[in-house]
């Protein structure tokens, strides 16, 4: 089972930097082991983001086995993606 979060973000969106230091400070060495962590600028990648129809951002998407289980975008609280975390990885 592989586990992806993948974070579209933005160099001039505050919002995203907020989300930045909660998922380095918090949720990224909690989980680090046990899933991949993939930031993607929509300034840079935008491959990834028309694949994912990128709206708006900050948007966290979680992937198991390459599918797409979980969506969030604007403001997402550090329990909100710990939850989902866990019970992906549970299940």
């Amino acid at each position: 089972m592989e586990i992806k979060v993948l974070d579209f973000t933005g160099r001039w969106c505050s919002t995203c930097i907020v989300l930045d230091k909660i998922l380095k400070s918090e949720i990224i060495p909690k989980y680090k082991n046990k899933v991949k962590f993939i930031k993607v600028d929509v300034d840079d990648i935008n491959d990834l983001t028309k694949k994912y129809e990128i709206l708006s951002i900050p948007t966290l998407i979680i992937l198991k086995n390459d599918k797409e289980i979980w969506r969030k975008s604007s403001s997402i609280a550090k329990e909100e993606i710990a939850k989902e975390l866990d019970k992906i990885i549970s299940n």
